[in-house]
């Protein structure tokens, strides 16, 4: 007889049947260390961030969350490793929107973020500004523009590989002076900005967390911020657009997974990453840095990743 408790008690004995085999689909996670590769050296702002949340993850997840540095060829080696890594979440990527173009600039890749990588959680955005050496003779883009015609080919930009958001900042630079410079691919800020401070090369865009510090010590000298408006915490200084270059940027660093990772997984993750990113404490130390903190729903992200490509893919075509 088909009565409510005779129902209730046949669908407890199929769950009961069904549950270990649903628990042999969904593995628990994480079922050991967590690691995110950082595609740049230890120091920048990317390291940073990913330190932060890997800190946080650990007290979050019950298991150790560790950063790892993967630098080189633009930050493609650690992204491709993870693209390559078991889609299980244990091994993750902090990397910024500047590997699209570096992707798409790289002759013969077969790599390709779009299909391979997941995002999981955006973490903070991050204002760029650009900086030379003090013994430019220039305060002002127009003066910038005006040296680099009178020097044609003289001049050194930094940058963290071709494609990367300040490579082609370099490159729109170069385009509104109506010249050419020299570019100098570095493994990370750091060790470019040893050259800068050199005046080995003598110009580069930034983070502005990591750049300011240096300007405000008198060591470097500002000229530009690349976003679409003006830094909030950098009122006088105008943008690129204003200036006459062709070029914006706001760099977006966020956490990504192997395509293919559970979308459970990638839920949890991305829910835990917006509850760290929300922390009064944490919220403090990534303003601090001069970044914005990001955390939106894994569709937004996703749509994000997908205009940064097709932006990107544009720019090389200039």
């Amino acid at each position: 007889m088909n009565t409510p408790a005779a129902i209730r008690r046949l669908t407890l004995a199929i769950l009961t049947f069904l549950a270990p085999f649903t628990a042999h689909a969904q593995p628990a996670y994480p079922r050991g260390t967590v690691t995110i590769l950082v595609p740049y050296a230890p120091g920048g702002i990317t390291d940073v961030l990913a330190r932060i949340v890997a800190e946080r993850l650990t007290q979050r997840l019950g298991v150790p969350v560790v950063a790892e540095n993967r630098s080189g060829a633009g930050g493609t080696i650690a992204a491709q490793a993870v693209a390559r890594a078991k889609p299980d979440g244990q091994t993750l990527l902090m990397h910024s929107s500047a590997i699209l173009p570096v992707v798409l600039s790289l002759p013969d890749s077969t790599f390709d973020p779009m299909k391979e990588l997941a995002p999981v959680a955006f973490v903070a955005g991050l204002p760029s500004v650009l900086t030379v050496h003090p013994s430019v003779p220039a305060n002002t883009m127009a003066e910038l523009l005006a040296w680099l015609r009178a020097n044609p080919g003289k001049a050194n930009c930094g940058n963290l590989g071709e494609g990367a958001n300040d490579h082609q900042a370099c490159k729109a630079i170069e385009r509104a002076a109506g010249t050419q410079m020299t570019h100098v691919t570095y493994r990370g800020l750091p060790p470019l900005n040893i050259d800068l401070l050199a005046g080995t090369i003598q110009m580069n865009i930034g983070s502005v967390p990591v750049q300011m510090p240096l300007v405000k010590e008198g060591r470097l000298r500002a000229l530009a911020v690349g976003t679409i408006q003006r830094v909030a915490t950098l009122p006088n200084l105008p943008t690129l657009l204003e200036s006459g270059v062709q070029f914006d940027t706001l760099a977006k660093n966020a956490i990504y997974a192997p395509a293919g990772t559970p979308a459970p997984v990638i839920a949890r993750l991305n829910v835990d990453i917006a509850a760290i990113m929300a922390e009064p404490a944490v919220r403090a130390r990534v303003d601090g840095l001069g970044a914005v903190v990001g955390a939106p729903d894994v569709e937004s992200l996703r749509a994000a990743f997908q205009r940064d490509w097709e932006r990107a893919r544009e720019n090389l075509k200039r």
